[in-house]
């Protein structure tokens, strides 16, 4: 049986994630600052570090839900174990969002992944892309 990942684990993920993708924000600074600018709570930077090596546990629940919007997660990101499979960069990171939608906007996002596809694909095969977008 695997083990439950902690929040650190969690939100260290994330942030990582949003690395690899080239997606700010980056360093905690810059979290910090994305959050004030969304209206969320105050973090320090070094709050936010300690959050993310596991020395502060348990955050109140305004600061779970500000990192989920900041991130664009759930909040069952963080303590549901099935909400929190390790992202697998920006895709993972798009499909997790896209749970927080309806079904009618769920289903205009597969329409325009389906639009951006054919559209990538006729470029890859030469084609005029503005025939496949038809």
């Amino acid at each position: 049986m695997a083990r439950e990942r902690t929040f650190a684990e969690r939100l260290s993920a994330l942030i990582d994630a949003a690395r690899l993708d080239g997606r700010a924000p980056h360093s905690y600074r810059e979290i910090s600052a994305a959050v004030e600018r969304a209206g969320g709570p105050a973090m320090s930077p070094a709050y936010l570090q300690q959050l993310a090596t596991g020395k502060r546990v348990n955050p109140k629940i305004h600061y779970v839900e500000a990192l989920a919007r900041l991130f664009g997660v759930p909040v069952t990101y963080f303590f549901d174990e099935e909400a929190a499979a390790p992202p697998a960069g920006e895709a993972q990171l798009m499909a997790m969002r896209a749970q927080e939608l309806s079904p009618q906007g769920r289903r205009q996002v597969m329409d325009l992944l389906d639009l951006v596809e054919r559209y990538e694909r006729a470029e890859r095969e030469g084609r005029n892309p503005e025939d496949a977008a038809r």
